[in-house]
């Protein structure tokens, strides 16, 4: 019997290190499991021990820092040379090997005290830095780094990712746009290279040839002046030397192409896998090339691998959505992977919350905690109210969990609000996760009544009850607001609208749909009376929000601080700065919040002892908190 993806399945043989396959784990956002211990907590270990568990064949963890441990109040910041806080990291790499996984550590190349390449560069794509580092300092990091590597292989690390892409400070050594030294490390595309080469150089004189060293560059920055596909290769050519991977990733780490570096929705599955294939096609790369940005399935790396794309497929979100996606997908069971809907809310844990999450898993973060819930004592049944995403995952863990589950959807099909998702371009992650968990009720024994609304005095032959019955468009107390349309109901309805759009509401969800009808070549005003746009939304969607609607800039109109006075068949009125402004319009629509159904979520207490309200009848918020409590709220039935 042949094995199932063969070709991304196959082991091979890096530094003398024989891979089981060819799956890495990417490094994972893990601040929020961190405490400020300058080694890594059993929350941090977990996370990465879980990937070796879920069968990857290497594992990249995150964290060390180069120089020491510098707790600034939010990153990991682990400690490799006192030997007490070196434990937990040699720990670490024994229970990652136990798995039969590699272990590496990426080396974030990021200069101390917000030195960058130049003057006027951004640290990380953000705050702008101190400026020009001198030599002093470069010596001193490259000497760190080389001390870093070392440590890391008397604790029992297997190599490092060299992080030198996404334009983060040593990534702007290799970029003309970055890059505006006289001295020998600025100018030609061998200078710019010279100081990045210098530290794989002397790591690799230290570390010897046993020991992997992967290397990340974005291939392309995309932006003007900088990187393009061809000069990546060039500096591919030259890195590769004391290279044993070249990982080829894309973009810079700011909001401009923060969606090109993490692929969301507004880009197609899987968009950078071109420029591994790209360079390992090139003749002029000789070193392996793994290749990464949103590969979300076995199946999907096995056909880059099988169709020489790459030698290796990187996955992070994947492994977070479903940490089964390789078992599951190895079994045949691709259909029953939960798809990862690319919202970036794994990656903005750090300032979101301050707690590891997962939009579409809810075991995301509370894994210990979920051992210990013991099974029930005795299947009880189960009626669930609402068939959007709370119901849904509700439903399914409640069954899941041996009870006897009915669940009631008053509409004539599952999904709820994520209906809209089919018809948003940009929205297909979104989609493909509304069907997903459509599919998985229809495989399992819940008794799903569509089309029936469930009455209080109907439920008293059940053990326990959850209600996700949704919530509402808010429509504000505009005169003549008869006369716009609700958000949630143009979509699929677009030929209706005529050809100019007001929008009134400039939260997450005005954005999308302005966003929406300008790609159905609609001419759209968009009218918020906060001074920020989308400030609902999660910081890394918020600013792709702004940079898409800045890519539509002449199909988009957004106007703050303006307040809605009137809305008209044909117009709508606000006013700004204390001016009254008429904007004709075709349709109007509103988009001024959710209103929780609360009324009707509390008809059904007191029903049984059993109770529980659940997504946006208990607060209007986003899928994450729908799925979470859905999930919360079928655990703890006894």
């Amino acid at each position: 019997m042949g094995i199932l993806y063969q070709h991304v399945m196959s082991p091979i043989r890096i530094a003398g290190h024989l891979l089981k396959n060819r799956i890495i784990s990417a490094p994972t956002t893990m601040h929020t499991a961190s405490n400020g211990e300058p080694y890594p907590s059993e929350a941090g270990i977990r996370i990465l021990e879980d990937r070796a568990k879920a069968g990857v064949g290497l594992v990249t963890c995150a964290g060390v820092a180069i120089g020491g441990a510098n707790d600034d109040g939010i990153h990991c910041s682990w400690d490799v040379i006192k030997p007490n806080n070196r434990n937990r990291l040699c720990e670490l790499v024994e229970r990652v090997h136990f798995h039969g996984a590699k272990c590496t550590m990426e080396l974030l190349g990021i200069l101390p005290d917000g030195w960058t390449v130049s003057d006027g560069c951004s640290v990380m794509g953000w705050a702008i830095g101190r400026g020009e580092a001198p030599r002093s300092v470069l010596d001193q990091f490259k000497q760190d780094c080389i001390d870093t590597a070392t440590e890391l292989k008397k604790i029992g690390f297997d190599g490092i990712l060299v992080h030198f892409g996404h334009s983060i400070p040593i990534a702007q050594f290799l970029s003309p746009l970055t890059n505006r030294r006289t001295d020998e490390y600025g100018g030609s595309t061998e200078n710019r290279c010279r100081y990045p080469k210098e530290i794989l150089d002397g790591v690799r004189t230290a570390i010897g040839k046993d020991m992997i060293i992967e290397v990340r560059i974005s291939g392309t920055e995309f932006a003007h002046g900088g990187i393009d596909v061809e000069e990546g290769i060039r500096i591919g050519e030259i890195l590769q030397e004391n290279a044993d991977i070249l990982q080829i990733s894309a973009g810079m780490h700011n909001p401009d192409w923060m969606t090109v570096t993490h692929p969301c929705g507004f880009l197609p599955p899987m968009p950078n896998v071109f420029l591994a294939e790209t360079f390992k096609k090139s003749g002029r790369i000789d070193k392996p090339v793994s290749t990464i940005g949103g590969i979300g399935s076995i199946a999907d790396a096995d056909a880059i691998i099988a169709a020489g794309k790459a030698d290796f497929a990187v996955m992070a979100r994947a492994l977070i959505a479903d940490i089964d996606v390789l078992k599951k997908g190895l079994e045949g069971h691709q259909d029953d992977v939960t798809p990862c809907i690319k919202c970036m809310r794994c990656h903005d844990s750090d300032n979101y919350a301050n707690h590891m999450q997962c939009s579409v898993n809810p075991r995301v973060g509370i894994e210990s905690a979920l051992e210990r819930v013991e099974a029930p004592a005795e299947r009880k049944s189960v009626a669930v109210i609402g068939g959007g995403p709370a119901g849904m995952m509700a439903a399914l863990t409640a069954e899941e969990r041996g009870h006897s589950v009915t669940l009631y959807e008053k509409g004539k099909e599952l999904g709820g609000k994520l209906r809209f998702a089919d018809y948003v371009s940009f929205k297909y992650p979104l989609a493909a996760f509304k069907d997903y968990l459509i599919r998985q009720v229809e495989k399992s024994a819940i008794d799903v009544k569509l089309g029936t609304e469930a009455m209080p005095e109907s439920l008293a032959q059940y053990d326990a009850v959850i209600a996700a019955v949704g919530a509402e468009p808010v429509v504000p107390p505009i005169p003549g607001v008869e006369h716009a349309k609700k958000a949630i109901g143009v979509y699929g309805r677009e030929s209706e609208l005529g050809q100019k759009i007001v929008i009134v509401g400039g939260g997450e969800i005005g954005c999308e749909t302005a966003l929406h009808l300008a790609d159905h070549g609609k001419s759209v005003t968009l009218i918020e009376m906060r001074e920020s746009l989308a400030p609902d939304a999660s910081k890394t969607h918020r600013d792709e929000l702004i940079v898409e609607l800045n890519k539509r800039a002449k199909s988009i109109v957004c106007i703050l601080s303006a307040r809605c006075t009137a809305i008209a068949a044909d117009s709508v009125v606000y006013e700004i700065d204390g001016k009254r402004i008429i904007q004709p319009t075709d349709a109007t629509v509103l988009s001024a919040g959710m209103s929780p159904l609360t009324t009707k979520a509390d008809s059904y207490m007191g029903v049984t002892d059993n109770y529980a309200e659940v997504g946006d009848c208990v607060k209007a918020r986003t899928v994450e908190w729908a799925v979470k409590e859905g999930f919360y709220a079928a655990m703890n039935i006894k």
